[in-house]
């Protein structure tokens, strides 16, 4: 055989052998065998959003395969199978809600079944609380890579990122702060009075809040350190992410502490369906709860006669919901001076005032609304658009959040 034709047939070897497409996970496998049982029938009948969320992952797991990204396949679809659990044991806890709801229209003969359903329906819930735990450690048990070296525009996107977390956290921690000690000394974040339910805050939980708001600490001052130093730092991004995750585990951690175990979790679920079916707030969900975005609202430093209307229909809706403490943010779409920054947290705290009681309510026997309001600017940490666009003064806005108090 000629050198020739030996070196025609490696060359093609070679390429045969990189078309050769990447082994498929089992696990993809196991997936397409949980989505073919009973169960996802039943999963995609009673809870819908969750076993679109499961598809959703799948549908990650299949691209990432196509891609030849193997491990992504593998993690993604380990998460779908864990979401798929997830919708089950929901879909679980509706429908012995709704036999729970049949056997109590019934004649006290039924009282004996319906002991058996309560039961059923508190181990129920615990199991998704449990569930939900696992999806979140196997979340975050993945180990955050360490950041290489960049070049200097990478860094400096790097920096932004890393504002934006630290941003998000304090607020994350914000938010555990009001659920945690809604009334603390002076000294610690704003709050109003603390509402006649709560509860002295566990050792736990203030101990854990504490070493989150610590991180917060110190990884403002590396962002300060980087900003003001003459030689190039590295952008402390990976500190972010987990000052970050730990403000969301303190928050989570609260709100289990709060989430009454014979029952599902749904509070969250009834504010944002009565904010959405009001078809002027367009709510949204995110980490910390259910929140009203809202521009405008301002001339100058005063509320506005519009802007004080719309946040005293808000505060019919907050005092309607006594349990969730809200977070008044107060966003920029410019960096603010030292010089400034009284200016725009005078901003919040009228936002804060219109929101509490309205003067007088209770010598008109109104219940005014009890739970803590607190302020925060957050400044131009957190765009919506391009910061140097046209339509950068849509960054500088107000959130309304309500933060949820129980489990999401």
């Amino acid at each position: 055989m000629s050198a020739r034709r030996l070196a025609t047939m490696a060359v093609a070897g070679v390429l045969l052998g990189a078309c050769a497409p990447i082994p498929r996970p089992a696990v993809l496998d196991e997936l397409e065998h949980v989505r073919a049982g009973a169960v996802a029938a039943e999963s995609k009948r009673y809870a819908p959003g969750a076993f679109a969320r499961a598809e959703k992952l799948r549908g990650e797991a299949l691209a990432a395969l196509d891609k030849k990204d193997r491990s992504g396949a593998q993690i993604l679809g380990e998460h779908s199978i864990a979401a798929h659990a997830y919708a089950h044991a929901l879909s679980r806890v509706a429908r012995a809600e709704a036999a729970e709801t049949e056997a109590k229209a019934q004649s006290s003969t039924g009282e004996a079944s319906l002991a058996g359903l309560e039961a059923e329906q508190a181990r129920v819930a615990a199991e998704v609380d449990a569930l939900d735990m696992r999806i979140k450690v196997a979340r975050d048990a993945q180990p955050v890579v360490p950041s290489g070296k960049a070049d200097a525009d990478r860094e400096k996107a790097r920096v932004a990122a890393a504002r934006s977390l630290a941003l998000q956290a304090r607020l994350l921690c914000g938010a555990a702060r009001l659920l945690i000690a809604p009334a603390e000394p002076a000294g610690a974040q704003p709050t109003a009075a603390q509402p006649a339910a709560a509860q002295p805050a566990s050792a736990d939980l203030m101990a854990q809040l504490d070493v989150a708001t610590a991180a917060i600490r110190k990884l403002d001052a590396e962002l300060a350190e980087v900003g003001g130093s003459a030689r190039p730092i590295p952008a402390p991004i990976d500190q972010a992410s987990r000052a970050r995750a730990g403000c969301l585990a303190a928050l989570t951690a609260a709100r289990r502490a709060a989430t009454p175990v014979t029952r599902a979790p749904g509070a969250g679920d009834a504010l944002l369906a009565e904010l959405s079916a009001a078809g002027t707030w367009s709510p949204v969900r995110d980490d910390r709860g259910i929140v009203v975005t809202l521009r405008g609202l301002f001339a100058g430093n005063a509320l506005t006669k519009a802007g004080e209307a719309r946040l005293r229909d808000l505060a019919r809706v907050a005092a309607a919901h006594p349990s969730f403490p809200v977070a008044v943010v107060v966003h920029t779409d410019r960096d603010i001076s030292s010089r400034e920054e009284p200016a725009w947290s005078a901003r919040a705290d009228a936002v804060v005032r219109a929101l509490g009681p309205a003067p007088g309510a209770s010598a008109a026997g109104a219940s005014p609304a009890t739970q803590p309001i607190a302020p925060f600017v957050a400044g131009s940490a957190a765009p919506v658009v391009d910061p140097g666009g046209s339509e950068r003064a849509r960054n500088a806005r107000v959130e309304v959040v309500f933060v949820t108090p129980e489990t999401l």
